[in-house]
């Protein structure tokens, strides 16, 4: 498969690094790719570093990993006719970064990130998934006892949720629909617990899972 990747991040690349290491082709979009020179020497031949129109005309199923201040124009350069019909994967969390402050959500209660992205990118079909661990943790990670993390998924396309929920499973996690695009607004404040449970305890190796009786 063919993936393509709006945001060249620390999400971006460890996400990139997954998809390659799984087997998949990975556009990553920025806008200078010479700072990734490096990391496409170490994924491999099948890591390309290009424009960010580029990576959404290449990509077969897109992958959108911005920072949330630089999403909309992120898309916009990036061209929202390219995708259309398909796949998207919605990384971001909606975060209002302060210096000497815990990051906090700019937008909440009445819409999200997942449904902006899903409103800037009409014809698309968004996905939130990946906004409630941390980069490292998101491909075939190791948990204690051998567990397996949930991965939490929102979207209003089914079928975008299957294909979805068949990468995170090959990434090594087991998936919990959590229902339609608008239920993002609870998804990605769990992204805030999450940073304060490794602000509070110094470490960032952990995940979220629902425990049935």
């Amino acid at each position: 498969m063919r993936v393509g990747i709006i945001g060249s991040g620390t999400v971006g690349q460890h996400l990139g690094a997954g998809f390659v290491k799984h087997g998949h082709e990975v556009w990553i979009g920025t806008r200078d790719p010479t700072k990734l020179a490096d990391w496409a020497k170490t994924v491999g031949p099948k890591a390309h570093v290009v424009g960010t129109a580029e990576a959404a005309r290449q990509g077969e199923l897109l992958v959108v990993a911005t920072r949330w201040d630089g999403t909309e124009a992120a898309l916009r350069a990036a061209g929202p006719e390219s995708f259309r019909g398909k796949v998207v994967m919605d990384a971001t969390n909606p975060l209002r970064l302060a210096e000497n402050a815990p990051p906090a959500l700019a937008l909440g209660f009445d819409t999200s990130a997942g449904e902006k992205v899903q409103q800037w990118l009409p014809g698309a079909k968004v996905v939130k998934v990946y906004n409630t661990v941390g980069a490292p943790l998101m491909v075939d990670p190791t948990f204690q006892g051998g567990l397996k993390g949930d991965m939490f998924i929102a979207g209003d396309d089914a079928q975008a949720k299957a294909r979805v929920s068949d990468i995170v499973r090959d990434f090594g996690w087991d998936v919990v629909d959590a229902g339609g695009i608008r239920m993002s607004r609870v998804l990605e404040p769990l992204c805030i617990l999450w940073v304060q449970v490794g602000i509070t305890t110094g470490k960032w190796n952990h995940a979220y899972k629902l425990i049935r009786t």
